[in-house]
């Protein structure tokens, strides 16, 4: 089906979040330490870039666990199936914190130029494998680079998602119409995304995690400002193989910092800014 997103319907930010809050405050990240990644040249595997990532499960993601928990900040996992499949331990400790395990696909794999029934079966295995390692379905969805075909919004509200993640078009949610169900569009930012400055294995870096600290306090704090008068939501995103290393990690504990000194701030999950969306039909 043809979903036109040109004509949802969109907030004018005349409420207010969950105790009185008028800034929502959602963490997320992408956790996927088992990666689907190019061969070399002669079909050597990219051990380099395997290890990278691989890092995510060995430090990363534990640091950066221990940076929420000391600001009591609540964040949104967007976990691949295949990562969950051969680190459930990990998965399940990012439940048991009190954080959200969304699904974010099989192994970082394209979605474009699969056909219906492949992409159907992608978010079917995904889903069962989150499911598995965590004992319950993922309520919210990120697709790899947040390149969706034709049917993954169909798909995903087929699959009994409530919310996703992969558009760049507000600075609040909104809900989309799939077949008479409710889908709840969480909007990102690229401009607030790690890969944005630091870069990654495949391209150049644009900056340093000092650059994508400014960055993130400039976002959160034009948006706090537009709060006073409309409400807000402040989105941040990051790869533990890229903030979960020591010196980029206090970009995260520093952001938290400076966040905490505001008032009028909700931390919430995906899940939560999608229950209080379809709640309240703000």
């Amino acid at each position: 089906m043809e979903i036109d997103l040109d004509r949802v319907a969109r907030s004018d930010g005349r409420f207010s979040w969950p105790g009185g809050a008028r800034l929502a405050v959602v963490l997320t990240s992408e956790y996927e330490p088992v990666y689907e990644t190019k061969a070399l040249a002669g079909g050597t595997p990219n051990y380099r870039d395997e290890a990278e990532r691989r890092y995510e499960v060995t430090r990363g993601l534990w640091r950066v666990l221990d940076i929420l928990s000391r600001h009591q900040a609540k964040a949104t996992f967007c976990v691949n199936g295949a990562s969950a499949e051969r680190y459930p331990e990990s998965a399940k400790a990012i439940a048991s914190r009190g954080h959200e395990v969304a699904a974010h696909s099989w192994a970082a794999a394209d979605h474009v130029g699969l056909s219906r029934e492949q992409e159907d079966a992608v978010i079917g295995r995904s889903v069962a494998a989150l499911a598995a390692a965590v004992g319950t379905r993922p309520a919210g969805w990120l697709t790899p680079r947040a390149q969706i075909t034709g049917n993954t919004i169909e798909l995903l509200a087929k699959h009994g998602f409530t919310w996703h993640s992969d558009c760049f078009d507000d600075d609040l949610p909104y809900a989309i119409d799939v077949g008479g169900k409710q889908l709840i569009e969480i909007p990102r930012s690229a401009l607030t995304d790690d890969t944005a400055l630091i870069g990654n294995l495949t391209r150049r870096p644009l900056g340093s995690s000092r650059a994508l600290l400014s960055a993130w306090i400039d976002e959160f704090d034009v948006l706090h400002a537009e709060s006073k008068s409309a409400a807000r939501l402040f989105s941040v995103n990051w790869h533990h193989c890229i903030v979960g290393r020591p010196g980029a990690s206090k970009v995260l504990d520093d952001l938290l910092a400076h966040v905490r000194r505001h008032q009028g701030i909700w931390f919430a999950t995906g899940r939560e800014v999608a229950e209080f969306w379809l709640a309240n039909r703000v």
